[in-house]
Order: C-alpha cells, then structure tokens, then sequence
C-alpha cells in the first residue's frame, strides 16, 4: 500500500470518531424489581445530571420507570467513558436505594446504548453493551420523540 493510499484511509477516521456523542441509554433494574419509581430516586438522579456537567457529561430528556430508565446523553470523551458515567450514574442510585433499605443487587449487568454516529459495529466490553448506528438518528426516527411527557418522572 503506497503512502497516499494510506493517508487517505486515516483521513476516514475524522468520521468515526465522534468528539462529544450522543447516547440513548437503556439501564434496567436487576429481576425487573420496581424499585426506580420514588421521590428520593428522581432527586437523587436529578442532582446526578446537575453535576454532570463539571464532569463532561450532559443528560437531555429522560423516562424513570419503576423498572428501568431510558435517557440521552452527550459526553465530552477527553473528559468520561460513557462506560464509566453509566457505572457513575447505577453507583449514585444504588447508594440512596441501599440507603432507603432496598437490597442489592439493583441493576442487571448489561445496559443499552446506542451512540448517534457514523459508523455500524457493536462493541461489548464488561458489563456494557454499546451498539453504534449508521447516520444520524433522531428522537422521532425512534419513535419516542414525545414520550417523556407523559411521565411524571
């Protein structure tokens, strides 16, 4: 392969690489226990995304259910995985749940996320499932684009 053709091909990789991503995430409580669905819960995931920021992290709309939660979220990638904000993000409410007297565990082991990119591969590394889509999608491609309205919290 000459050195042009190579140059070339590097010069791809500007489109892979997505700086700040946006992430739809999908994090469901261990056995499907309804245990997301509580004050205490919704103030302490609201504080989280408060502080998110300062650390390179910032959540868009999102659903609490009793049993699962759905958000998006963008990421400074210079600043936090997304693997690590999501560990972030089930350590902080599994702390008020233990401190609210719920037992462990609270979260199954694999979450969903999807990454609004340019490139198509899946990924699986530890407890994290992320799976990258061609093109750029949008809430209403999804189908969810007003959902979050018709929730509380």
């Amino acid at each position: 392969m000459s050195a042009e053709i190579r140059k070339q091909r590097l010069s791809r990789l500007n489109l892979v690489f997505v700086r700040s991503p946006i992430y739809f995430v999908t994090a469901c409580t261990q056995n499907c226990r309804n245990i997301l669905a509580t004050p205490a819960i919704h103030e302490t995931f609201l504080r989280f995304g408060q502080e998110g920021p300062s650390h390179g992290a910032w959540i868009g709309a999102y659903v609490l259910m009793p049993d699962h939660l759905h958000l998006f979220v963008a990421t400074d990638d210079e600043q936090i995985a997304i693997s690590a904000w999501m560990k972030s993000l089930k350590n902080t409410i599994s702390k008020m749940l233990r401190e609210n007297g719920v037992a462990p565990p609270h979260w199954q082991k694999h979450s969903s996320i999807t990454c609004f990119g340019v490139v198509s591969h899946i990924q699986k590394s530890g407890t994290m499932f992320a799976k990258t889509q061609c093109g750029r999608a949008s809430f209403q491609r999804l189908r969810i684009g007003r959902m979050w309205e018709r929730f509380s919290h």
